[in-house]
């Protein structure tokens, strides 16, 4: 790690930005005043750290030869060996990495498949370069690292893509035997079994990324890396995308993410086409497919009972008839005093229903008011007891004009009965709200929509209490595909009450107990707080619980990298996490178990702090 505000060539480090693999990534600035990105490989004489280098000095040339006909890739300005390091100075791209949008909610298709269709577009050049570089000829190359923090968006919207990673070194039959050059989450199931990196591996990782920002959710989901690379591998296809993903996009991700490669888009352009296609409404490759496939399927399922239609003799026609001889009707007798009588019977059917029909609705009407009227004077309160007597006064004519004033009370009741489960959550810190509470409050809300089926905010309210119900029995029995379900219902809550900060909140609960993902949590809380939410003691709490949770775990990570290089670094971010969920819990002390977490989380802060004040004076390394 290099220290901020030194020299580096000619070249000023002014921060850390990032880190990946074995390279750092500073901003750094030229003696022209030019901001530029400087990664960097601390030299080492293990295997690992040489082959890195070997492939970064490659791949930048690689990527510069790239950049030359794709503005989206980043510049190259120079590479060297510096001290004991050895750095790449390339283009700075202001904006934010893609990862960093999602955090913030699914994104909207249109846009997904634009920024999808240009991470394609550039994937298809690097594909189909030929370059020669040291006397070694590359009939293309790949990417083998897109995932969101890869991709940037610049503040004028162009998508950027920043880095070639390791594998941008590789030609197209080129394997790894070690997927630490990649991330897992965005590894196709092929690569992860014989490590083999070709254009294939690329459009695999596009379509996770596509899935991801569209549902907010990567396809695969699992509490580790080696039970994530287990799912991946399996070649069990992953969930559809879930509402309110278009059909035809959802088909679109089956395919490019089929378990068999020959199922999938054979090119980043063939994969682009049928994003365009879905943009300008056009066919869809994917979905002509797949009917075809479906229809295929159920031929051959059918083809007995057709075979079996098929032995079947239609009836002989019968003969025809001879000549026959038509005779002009006689009038009957009577029949204008028949016809005159029928009428007459008519009419007073007519009159009599009528006045019945007049009656009864008149009646229904009155017991409307003095229902509405009770509602409203609070002298019938009881959810259930108005649900009863709103259905027995309705049956068959619930949507009656006369019934207009007692549905709009019972729709108003119900829901504010939901709605009182719903505040409570949001606003009372001291008052828990249980399993029953989300399916009481769900039971009035499913009622409430009968009522009024087009009432948006009464389905979003319905599709919260939905994710608080999945959110507490995923957690409580560690069912992910519960919680990946919660993910989902919450998410179109928003969809339906897009100003509302309820769904943000059970978001933040699921990520901080259900998920383990503390800074989709944090980044969930302030999406509430921008919808007029003001954090309370309960929402510090989850934080302070979440980033106390990963110190946790990070702290017990440290004792498999003890004495290495990196230890450094990562006791610097327990200290941190710690640090943030110290402030937490002492900004709400005495509530809850504040107390009881300042005193432990203080006494492992120290023994942290004092593991890094040794390695920062250099005193042991194991």
């Amino acid at each position: 790690m290099i220290p901020v505000n030194r020299r580096l060539g000619h070249y000023d480090v002014i921060r850390k930005v990032a880190r990946g693999g074995m390279a750092d990534v500073y901003l750094g600035q030229d003696d022209n005043g030019r901001k530029v990105a400087l990664k960097v490989i601390e030299k080492a004489p293990d295997s690992d750290t040489v082959d890195a280098i070997e492939a970064e000095r490659r791949g930048s040339a690689l990527q510069e030869r790239l950049a030359a006909v794709d503005s989206r890739v980043v510049r190259i300005y120079e590479t060297g060996d510096l001290d004991d390091y050895f750095f790449v100075a390339m283009e700075y791209v202001e904006g934010e990495d893609l990862a960093e949008e999602i955090l913030r909610g699914p994104i909207a298709p249109a846009r997904a498949c634009e920024i999808a269709i240009a991470i394609l577009e550039t994937l298809q050049h690097a594909h189909d370069l030929q370059a020669e570089i040291d006397g070694k000829v590359y009939h293309g190359i790949v990417h083998g690292d897109i995932k969101p923090r890869n991709i940037r968006i610049d503040p004028e919207g162009r998508v950027r893509v920043l880095d070639f990673g390791i594998a941008k070194a590789l030609s197209l039959s080129r394997k790894l035997t070690r997927n630490e050059f990649g991330s897992v989450p965005y590894a196709s199931p092929e690569r992860l079994d014989s490590g083999e990196v070709d254009f294939m591996s690329d459009l695999w990782s596009v379509a996770v990324v596509l899935y991801e920002m569209i549902t907010g959710l990567q396809p695969y989901q699992a509490v580790s890396t080696e039970r994530l690379e287990s799912m991946v591998r399996s070649r069990i296809p992953p969930p559809p995308a879930p509402e309110p993903c278009p059909e035809a996009l959802r088909r679109i991700l089956i395919k490019a993410m089929s378990p068999d490669p020959e199922r999938r888009y054979q090119s980043a352009t063939e994969f682009a086409a049928d994003l365009l296609a879905f943009g300008y409404g056009g066919k869809v490759r994917a979905t002509e497919e797949q009917d075809q496939e479906a229809t295929r399927r159920t031929v051959r399922g059918d083809s007995n009972h057709d075979g079996t239609r098929r032995t079947i003799h239609a009836a002989p026609p019968p003969p025809p008839a001879g000549p026959q001889i038509i005779r002009p009707a006689r009038p009957r007798r009577g029949t204008g005093r028949f016809v005159a009588r029928a009428f007459g019977i008519l009419g007073l059917t007519l009159a009599i229903w009528g006045g019945y029909w007049c009656a009864s609705t008149y009646l229904m009407w009155q017991r409307g008011q003095k229902l509405e009227e009770a509602i409203k004077s609070e002298a019938l309160t009881d959810p259930e007891q108005i649900w009863k007597e709103w259905t027995e006064l309705s049956d068959g004519r619930a949507s009656s004009l006369w019934l207009y004033g007692p549905r709009r009370a019972v729709r108003k009741r119900l829901t504010a009965a939901a709605d009182n489960v719903i505040d409570t959550y949001r606003d009372n810190d001291t008052q828990q709200v249980r399993d029953g509470d989300w399916k009481r409050a769900h039971g009035y809300l499913a009622k409430a929509l009968l009522v009024d089926p087009g009432d948006d905010s009464i389905r979003g309210k319905l599709r919260l209490c939905e994710g608080h119900i999945a959110r507490i029995d995923g957690t409580v029995h560690k069912n992910q595909a519960q919680l990946y379900e919660a993910v989902a219902k919450f998410n179109e809550a928003q969809h339906l009450m897009p100003k509302s900060p309820d769904p943000q909140l059970g978001l933040a609960r699921l990520y901080v107990y259900g998920l383990r993902d503390i800074d989709k949590a944090d980044a969930a809380l302030r999406q509430a707080e921008r919808h007029g939410h003001k954090p309370g003691a309960r929402d510090k709490a989850q934080l302070a619980d979440g980033y106390r949770q990963r110190a946790d775990l990070l702290w017990r990570d440290t004792e498999n990298v003890r004495g290495l290089p990196q230890e450094k670094d990562e006791v610097e971010k327990v200290v941190n996490d710690y640090r943030r969920a110290l402030e937490l819990y002492q900004a709400i002390a005495p509530y809850g178990n504040a107390g009881a977490m300042i005193a432990k989380v203080q006494s492992t802060l120290d023994a942290v702090q004092y593991r890094l004040q040794q390695l920062e004076d250099g005193a042991i390394w194991r």
